[in-house]
C-alpha cells in the first residue's frame, strides 16, 4: 500500500482528521478497553490519543501505517496514566465477554458456569499489574507481533518474550487461585447445609 497523498484544499482539517482516525478508531477503543477494562476509561484513552493527534495531522497522514503510530501513543498514554493513578474499577456487566453471558441455546446451569469462569478470569486479569495486562492485550489478544511490540513500546525482543512470560504464569497463577478460592466457598457453602 503506497503511503496517503493529501491534496490541499480538498477538505478542512477536521475532515481529513476524522477519516484519518476512524479508519482505526474500533482497534485503538478494543485495545484501550483490554488495557482498562472500563468502557469508560477507553473512551477517555481514545479520546486522549485523538488529542495528541490533532496537531500531528499533516505528519500522520504522511505516514504509511498511521496506526501505529496511533497504538504506540495509546500504549504510552496507558502505561503513563497507570503510574500516576492507581484506580481500581467496580466488576460490572461490561466486563464480562459476550460469549460468556447465558443465551438462549445453554440451560441455565452452563450460563452460570460460563459466567462464573468469566468473573474469575476478570479479577486475575485484573491482578496484573497493569503493563502486563497491556502486553497481553496487544500480542496474545489482538496479536501484535514482537516486532510491532517493539515499535509501539521500545522494549528489545529478549525483553518482551521475558515479560511476556511472567505475566502469563502470573495470569496462570492467579486465574489458579480463582479457581481454589471458588472450589473452596463451594464446599463451604455445601457443608453447612442439610
Amino acid at each position: 500500500m503506497g503511503k496517503l497523498t493529501v491534496i490541499p484544499g480538498g477538505k478542512s482539517a477536521a475532515q481529513r482528521f476524522e477519516a484519518l482516525v476512524l479508519a482505526h478508531y474500533d482497534a485503538l477503543y478494543r485495545v484501550a478497553y483490554r488495557f482498562t477494562r472500563s468502557s469508560h476509561d477507553a473512551e477517555d484513552l481514545v479520546q486522549e490519543v485523538c488529542v495528541r493527534a490533532v496537531p500531528r495531522l499533516d505528519e500522520l497522514e504522511r505516514l504509511e501505517q498511521p496506526r501505529g503510530w496511533l497504538m504506540r501513543v495509546l500504549y504510552r498514554l496507558f502505561v503513563d496514566l497507570s503510574r500516576r493513578y492507581e484506580r481500581r474499577h467496580v466488576a460490572s456487566l461490561e466486563t464480562l465477554d459476550a460469549a460468556a453471558m447465558p443465551s438462549a441455546e445453554h440451560d441455565a446451569a452452563d450460563g452460570a458456569a460460563a459466567a462464573q469462569r468469566a468473573e474469575r478470569l476478570d479479577r486475575a486479569w485484573q491482578r496484573l499489574d497493569k503493563e502486563q495486562r497491556a502486553l497481553l492485550a496487544l500480542h496474545d489478544i489482538e496479536g501484535y507481533s514482537l516486532r510491532e511490540l517493539n515499535e509501539l513500546t521500545g522494549l528489545k525482543e529478549g525483553t518482551l518474550k521475558s515479560r511476556l512470560h511472567r505475566a502469563r504464569a502470573r495470569l496462570g497463577a492467579f486465574l489458579q487461585h480463582e479457581e481454589t478460592a471458588s472450589v473452596a466457598l463451594l464446599a463451604a457453602r455445601s457443608g453447612g447445609r442439610p
